[in-house]
């Protein structure tokens, strides 16, 4: 799924893990989601975040792919459209 503000980066899918074992670690620019696997007692990296103003979509992409993750880049945002009468340049309400 794609988010509105980060590109993301999934390792192993989450039906893998316990429910409500997730967690957000902050390291410098990245951020890591992880949890506990079903069966296991450790915490285990589930995916990467990467926030679109710290990262560019190619970077975290190259990032995620040396992980051995699947990539998924950024909801990009609608742009504007413009209401104006292309005749008159006048605002179409």
């Amino acid at each position: 799924m794609p988010y509105p503000n980060e590109h993301s980066c999934r390792l192993i899918e989450p039906v893998k893990f316990e429910k409500n074992s997730f967690r957000r670690i902050v390291k410098g620019k990245l951020n890591i989601i992880i949890g506990r696997l079903k069966g296991d007692k450790t915490m285990t990296t589930q995916a990467y975040r990467y926030s679109v103003d710290d990262w560019y979509k190619d970077d975290a992409a190259k990032h995620c792919k040396d992980a051995g993750g699947n990539f998924e880049a950024a909801k990009e945002s609608n742009e504007i459209k413009d209401f104006t009468n292309p005749i008159n340049n006048e605002f179409i309400p």
